[in-house]
């Protein structure tokens, strides 16, 4: 389609994780757009035979009103429409909907149009900008059908939208800009970012993108599921700049993932609680159901942490226990599981808000006695065990300040403790709440593991619930976390082969040895 003199060309395409024959479908109903696409305020049908169509059409083009009588045909054999405008406001607007099927299954929409202004005063003026407008209606229109197409699949009636969605995605982010650095010069073998500062324009700029496609991940059981990783273009110190924006790179990762049409989704680190801060307004952008994975992260850090006293032979009934970001929805789902098991459980907080009910939490849980405080480095001294779940940028305490034999059990992201330079071989520290995998998880992206069979309980998490088809919010909302959850997640992790992950500072893997050496030197 080639335009003539003061003529335009306009052109737009999308894909859409839809059958061909249900594109076409939503194409020809034409009086259900005002319902999509608050712009459209009137298709209007006049006539309708099997393959043609007339139809009248106002829309506001960007406060511009719009109005014309449209003539459309349609070749159902090459999915195929052709439409012009035979009255309205335009002298001529005329094109074509072509859908092609694609390998995977999608379809690829693209439209087509030729539009002349028939002012010829303003034609060369304006012809443009109206073009342009025309052309952002288009893909405005074609967002939104993608939009109304994934929430049928997601929300349609009874099993039938449930076969249309499987497998898992997991979306996490940099830590900082040096390991976004890192990852981009691993990426492309080894070429040096030159400009912290353009990387970070160029970071900020960018949507959400699939790191790596997780293709047969298979259970013990031989059960494989299909997934995917997707980065937030996020780092922790922008929740404190510009949390609305951080939530939009949230929603926009969530929405890649709908793409895909995965069954769910965990949000790992602090996209978990970007999405968390908005609760409700955040639930309702989105269509894929969401887990934080912080059921199986609290119940894996408080396995990994009796297993280590049982290794070092410490008496949990006698422990002093600080749990640093204990009123947080990991902290508090660790002191709720070890209430009925410890002597004593100090709370650590930034503010102490949330003292009141954390109290009232661990006194209906057990019998532990309870200790609050504010300050990280006295509250740890005396602990016999230390679980760090809050989610800090930098290191929240300083080992020299921990007792001999003391066991600290790292679970926040970044890992801070677990990964800081120290000589001392008398204490335990080790980085909680990760799992060992039924079978490798290769990426491309540094997730700061030592090997490819460990991985974050947030992301295993999603990948449990995948291949027990249970696609859910599993994990969702502070103070929802509770024993009998953490043990159903362990159990169904324990069908597929998921296990707690060996103990490793840093990146070095320690033996059962070595732990129960820790106890001795202490």
């Amino acid at each position: 389609m080639e335009p003539s003199q003061n003529e335009f060309l306009v052109r737009t395409r999308r894909v859409l994780c839809a059958r061909r024959w249900q594109v076409f479908r939503m194409l020809l109903r034409t009086e259900e757009y005002p319902f999509f696409l608050p712009q459209i305020r009137e298709s209007r049908l006049i006539e309708r035979t099997k393959r043609h169509a007339r139809t009248h059409w106002k829309v506001d083009l960007e406060n511009i009103p719009f109005t014309w009588d449209e003539e459309a045909t349609f070749d159902f054999r090459n999915f195929l429409i052709r439409f012009r405008a035979v009255a309205g406001d335009l002298e001529k607007f005329e094109g074509t909907w072509k859908l092609t099927e694609l390998p995977s299954g999608d379809t690829e929409i693209a439209c087509e149009a030729v539009i002349k202004l028939g002012i010829p005063v303003f034609e060369a003026v304006a012809g443009e900008i109206v073009a342009e407008k025309v052309r952002r209606f288009f893909d405005a229109l074609l967002e939104a059908f993608e939009e109304e197409l994934v929430r049928r699949r997601y929300h349609g009636a009874g099993n039938r939208s449930l076969k249309r969605i499987s497998g898992f995605g997991v979306i996490g982010h940099p830590y900082n800009l040096q390991h976004l650095a890192h990852f981009f010069e691993t990426h492309e073998r080894g070429r040096a970012i030159r400009s912290r500062e353009f990387l970070a324009k160029i970071f900020e700029l960018t949507p959400s993108f699939e790191a790596d496609a997780i293709k047969e991940f298979r259970d013990s059981n031989g059960k494989t599921v299909n997934g995917s990783i997707i980065i937030c273009n996020i780092i922790p110190d922008m929740l404190d700049l510009d949390i609305a924006r951080v939530v939009d790179k949230v929603v926009d990762a969530c929405k890649l993932a709908e793409r895909r049409g995965f069954g769910i989704v965990a949000l790992g680190g602090f996209t978990s609680i970007a999405g968390e801060r908005c609760g409700d307004d955040f639930l309702k952008r989105i269509h894929i159901p969401v887990t934080t994975g912080n059921t199986f992260t609290a119940a894996l850090a408080l396995e990994q942490v009796q297993n280590a006293a049982r290794l070092m032979e410490l008496d949990l009934g006698k422990a002093n226990v600080t749990i640093l970001g204990g009123a947080g929805d990991i902290g508090s789902a660790c002191a709720r599981g070890l209430a009925d098991k410890v002597g004593t459980i100090t709370v650590t907080s930034l503010t102490g808000k949330s003292f009141r009910w954390i109290k009232q939490v661990i006194a209906a849980s057990g019998k532990a006695k309870v200790r609050t405080s504010l300050n990280n480095r006295v509250a740890v001294r005396k602990a016999d065990i230390v679980i760090a779940a809050a989610s800090a940028h930098q290191s929240i305490i300083d080992v020299r300040d921990l007792k001999p034999g003391a066991i600290v059990c790292d679970i926040g992201y970044p890992k801070n403790i677990s990964y800081s330079e120290s000589d001392r071989r008398d204490i335990l520290v080790f980085s909680g709440g990760i799992c060992e995998m039924p079978c490798e998880f290769q990426s491309a992206f540094d997730h700061g593991l030592p090997t490819e069979k460990v991985l974050y309980g947030c992301f295993a998490e999603a990948i449990v619930l995948a291949l027990e088809e249970r696609f859910e919010r599993f994990s969702w909302g502070k103070g929802n976390i509770t024993k009998q959850k953490m043990a159903e997640i362990l159990g169904m992790a324990a069908r597929h082969g998921f296990r707690p992950a060996p103990f490793f500072w840093g990146s070095r893997l320690m033996s059962d040895d070595e732990v129960r050496a820790v106890a001795v030197k202490a």
